[in-house]
């Protein structure tokens, strides 16, 4: 019963902002699908399975609720996180938990659900503010909504939650504010780029690339402007920064690499071999689409953009028992294959992309970059299968589904027939996607 009023609720919640928005009626039809697929997998699968680490991020979240103050960073695995999404779900269970009508993890679970909702708001916004074909957007829209990443961190209860809404809120935010040079962007993408960094030192992508952005209209006309929002950006983001080590702060002796990172440099892993340049610039093709998982069957042979590419499909973690099936595996590859045929014809684009007004998405392409390059830092700083996961830079996703969706649109202006084979298979993604997932009575 709990679960059905928590679809009720979302899903009108769902109709009517995105009625407000402007979105017509087949993106509308999309996002709520999507819910009730996330639904469905929330129904078959339990808060230890999509993360392993759920019950730590739980044990933190009662710990606010129950002592209301931050604890040590060492009183649970999670504890070393920066404070935001933890205050704000002890808050939210607290409140729809009065009553008892909704168990206190349903109740979580809920919170992500409505956080990922508002991760795809901004990511339809982004797609509206550069995509002209409403088949374009559409196409866009269910790519980022049905994308086998999405269904499975809709429901998990993690901090991830709230930063992935928060850094892609800032991205969006920074690209309206460098194509318009509205102040009240400005201050949107740092407001959300600070409190990113309040939830997960992931934000420290966003607030690099605000900064950037910032430094580089230094060479715009009005100077004097422009140096008032980079100190502003730089003084606020450093105090953001600062703030989120400070109240992580622990009686035991803590590296610098800790206090930023959190428990992530604890150093808990060591890869099989030491890791060498062919790590990180390899790809075996062959053994990404026929494994599911991104375990490897020669540890000479475990490059990350193996992980990370498969990563951002299934995660890092083994898929429960019930995704383990026949169906699945065959699904798996279809999946799998797919993703490669996309990338495929974005790098076949490439010679077409001439002309391109790149002022329209500059910051979403350099927001992705930078995220890339922070994950690959933090991987080689601190070794961890866990730290070659895409979930620490989800809101690239948009980005990516934004740049095959416009690199189709523009081959069709060549070849009609591209166009089509483009938007298939993305249809074909979804598809796949929507049968791996979904489980009937």
């Amino acid at each position: 019963m709990s679960l059905w009023i928590v679809f009720v609720c979302t899903v009108l919640l769902e109709w009517w902002v995105l009625r407000r928005l402007r979105f017509d009626g087949f993106i509308v039809a999309t996002v709520l699908a999507g819910t009730l697929l996330c639904l469905n997998y929330l129904g078959y699968t339990s808060i230890a399975e999509r993360n392993s680490d759920g019950p730590a991020h739980v044990e933190y979240i009662q710990l606010i609720a129950g002592h209301l103050r931050l604890p040590d960073v060492y009183a649970c695995g999670a504890c070393g996180h920066p404070p935001l999404y933890y205050v704000l779900a002890a808050f939210w269970s607290t409140v729809v938990g009065l009553g008892g009508w909704i168990p206190f993890e349903l109740g979580l679970q809920w919170l992500s659900l409505l956080l990922f909702f508002g991760f795809v708001v901004f990511a339809l916004l982004i797609f509206r503010s550069c995509i002209e074909q409403p088949a374009s957007l559409r196409l866009a829209a269910a790519l980022v909504v049905f994308w086998p990443s999405s269904i499975i961190n809709s429901v998990r209860v993690h901090n991830d939650a709230l930063a992935s809404l928060l850094m892609i809120a800032s991205m969006y935010f920074t690209a309206q504010w460098d194509r318009e040079d509205r102040p009240r962007d400005f201050y949107a993408a740092l407001a959300t780029a600070a409190l990113a960094l309040l939830t997960k030192s992931s934000g420290y992508a966003v607030a690099a690339t605000l900064v950037l952005f910032a430094l580089l209209r230094l060479r715009a006309p009005r100077r004097r402007e422009n140096l008032k929002q980079c100190a502003a950006a730089i003084l606020v983001l450093a105090a953001a920064g600062a703030l989120a080590v400070g109240v992580r702060d622990s009686r035991q002796p803590r590296t610098l690499c800790q206090k930023v990172a959190g428990h992530a440099c604890d150093g808990r892993y060591v890869p099989p071999v030491a890791d060498r340049p062919s790590r990180f610039v390899y790809f075996d093709a062959p053994r990404f689409v026929r494994r599911i998982d991104t375990l490897p069957d020669d540890p000479e042979r475990d490059y990350f953009l193996n992980r990370f590419a498969k990563s951002s499909l299934f995660g890092v973690m083994p898929l429960e028992d019930e995704l383990a099936g026949k169906r699945q595996e065959i699904l798996g590859i279809v999946i799998s294959s797919l993703l490669l045929v996309m990338v495929a014809v974005c790098a076949f684009a490439l010679p077409f992309l001439r002309g391109v007004r790149w002022r329209t998405t500059r910051v979403y392409a350099a927001a992705a970059a930078i995220m890339f390059l922070f994950l690959l830092a933090f991987r080689i700083r601190a070794p961890n299968e866990f730290h070659e996961d895409f979930r620490h830079i989800f809101p690239a996703l948009a980005p990516f589904c934004l740049g095959y969706v416009a690199i189709v649109e523009r081959l069709g202006r060549f070849r009609p027939w591209l166009r089509k084979a483009g938007i298939a298979v993305g249809l074909s993604m979804v598809a796949a996607s929507v049968a791996f997932f979904v489980r009937l009575p």
